[in-house]
């Protein structure tokens, strides 16, 4: 008769696999039948290293961390590209996205965060998706979208001032894109640097030929322009995330 568990981790990121990885370390193996739920249809890579693959100089292929092979090497039943949309606590079970479920012993959620996107008209179509040309930054399908929509466009507006839209900045510009870093606070990477280092950093950017625009805000329209951001931008926006929220999943007591 199995003796084990059943692990179930909701999250196939950074933080999902480094946690498994602990536990595989510390015996888990022959504790656990581990099964991971992650919505992107492939393994684990490093997301600080987007920026690379955004501008060529790296190949999805060369900032994974754990293939496919990895999962089955460990005995990890991975299931890549789908969601789960509800847990139920008392019947320890999880519903997923494609109509099935997943029981477990013990659930670990370690989904991680998404791209805040402005609540501002005309961002989206209005059965909700992106407008063609926006863009969130947050995982190797942004990054692909974006280097696909960038050919043939001239220039690119990139919403926030944090290290991930300095980084897609440059990637974008490396693309052979003029862009504009649209920044709501008086000095870029508010979080981590005061005002006078931040002053070194914009000197520094703009040097690298990337205008700044700080204390502004994007009110986005139908017609594609920045209202108080007086460029008017017929290329791509990129709105990455340095302003992340935490996902979350609710919690429902049904059972």
């Amino acid at each position: 008769m199995d003796s084990k568990r059943n692990l179930l981790v909701i999250g196939n990121g950074m933080s999902g696999a480094r946690v498994v990885e602990e536990i595989l370390a510390r015996g888990g193996a022959d504790l656990f039948d581990i099964s991971m739920l992650g919505d992107e249809p492939h393994g684990n890579y490093n997301r600080i290293l987007l920026a690379n693959v955004l501008e060529s100089t790296q190949g999805a292929e060369d900032i994974l961390l754990n293939p496919l092979s990895w999962y089955e090497q460990n005995h990890i039943r991975l299931r890549a590209g789908v969601r789960a949309t509800r847990i139920h606590r008392f019947a320890r079970r999880v519903e997923i996205d494609d109509g099935s479920d997943e029981p477990y012993d013990l659930l670990i959620i370690a989904t991680g965060s998404r791209s805040y996107l402005p609540p501002v008209p005309g961002l989206r179509t209005d059965d909700g998706r992106l407008r063609p040309g926006v863009f969130g930054f947050r995982n190797l399908a942004d990054c692909h979208g974006m280097a696909q929509y960038a050919a043939g466009k001239s220039r690119a507006a990139v919403v926030g001032g944090g290290l991930l839209g300095l980084e897609c900045a440059r990637g974008l510009q490396r693309l052979g894109v003029e862009v504009t870093l649209v920044h709501r606070s008086s000095h870029l990477m508010n979080q981590q640097l005061d005002a006078i280092a931040g002053a070194i950093l914009r000197a520094q950017v703009e040097a690298m030929g990337i205008r700044v625009m700080l204390g502004a805000e994007i009110r986005y329209s139908r017609s594609e322009r920045c209202h108080g951001c007086h460029p008017r931008w017929a290329g791509m926006w990129c709105l990455p995330n340095d302003g992340g929220r935490s996902r979350h999943l609710g919690l429902r007591r049904r059972d």
